[in-house]
């Protein structure tokens, strides 16, 4: 049995009008309201999760400022060509050949155990790589990417992004659930501001009582809920530079 397709944004302002009643019940919602309940939706997703992309970038000699894409919310990490070998390694106190790390280094009497001895020799090499100006580094401001130090070469850069474009349909199935549901909450609390200019409807079996205070609530109770749950529900950012 063949798996149905995922809702597009046309498809998703159908499913909302069905959980609000349609075509049994008058939902007084546009076509407009149901795009804005969408759009803050996909908005909402993006600030608080996004989509994880990746794309390369080519350095240019001289060159520490980038202009990034559009669809750049935020840049995760930046993966910097590796050399075998720099200049730091001769101020090292120690001689690692081929990055191999020798047990007898870390025995010396006194030394608070083999991994304190090999923690501080990292961060002492880490250390003279960045006075050397030997670690490259980042920093994002706005639109734009800054890499230090200045560069030599022209080489290609690996970068880890979270995008601010999204297509609904293309999400996978849980971030699919969580857009569905906080476009519906939205457009609840649309409704709830629209019934609540009226007490009561005229119908045929006289005045009925409109439900505006339980749309109202429960569309901040999910909306509310789905904060807490999208938090738990994003991938690891990690450390994020400027």
């Amino acid at each position: 049995m063949a798996v149905a397709p995922l809702m597009n944004e046309e498809l998703l302002a159908q499913w909302i009008l069905r959980r609000l009643g349609a075509p049994l019940l008058r939902v007084e919602l546009t076509e407009l309201h149901l795009k804005d309940a969408i759009e803050d939706s996909k908005r909402w997703f993006s600030a608080k999760k996004g989509v994880k992309r990746q794309m390369t970038m080519q350095l240019a000699p001289g060159k520490v400022e980038y202009l990034l894409p559009d669809d750049v919310d935020t840049v995760l990490d930046v993966a910097f060509p590796v050399a075998p070998m720099d200049i730091s390694m001769v101020f090292s106190p120690f001689v690692l050949i081929d990055d191999k790390v020798p047990y007898d280094v870390f025995a010396a009497p006194g030394s608070m155990g083999v991994y304190s001895s090999f923690t501080q020799t990292l961060q002492y090499v880490e250390t003279a790589k960045r006075i050397l100006g030997a670690e490259p580094d980042w920093r994002q401001e706005g639109r734009r990417l800054f890499i230090f130090p200045v560069p030599k070469n022209d080489v290609g850069l690996w970068i880890d992004f979270k995008s601010n474009i999204i297509t609904i349909d293309q999400l996978n199935e849980r971030d699919h659930v969580l857009v569905k549901r906080y476009a519906l909450a939205k457009a609840k609390l649309d409704l709830a501001e629209i019934r609540g200019k009226y007490d009561s409807v005229p119908g045929a079996q006289g005045n009925a009582i409109l439900n505006t205070a339980t749309l109202r609530d429960e569309g901040n109770k999910e909306i509310e809920a789905l904060d807490e749950e999208i938090a738990l529900s994003g991938f690891p950012m990690g450390f994020i530079v400027g």
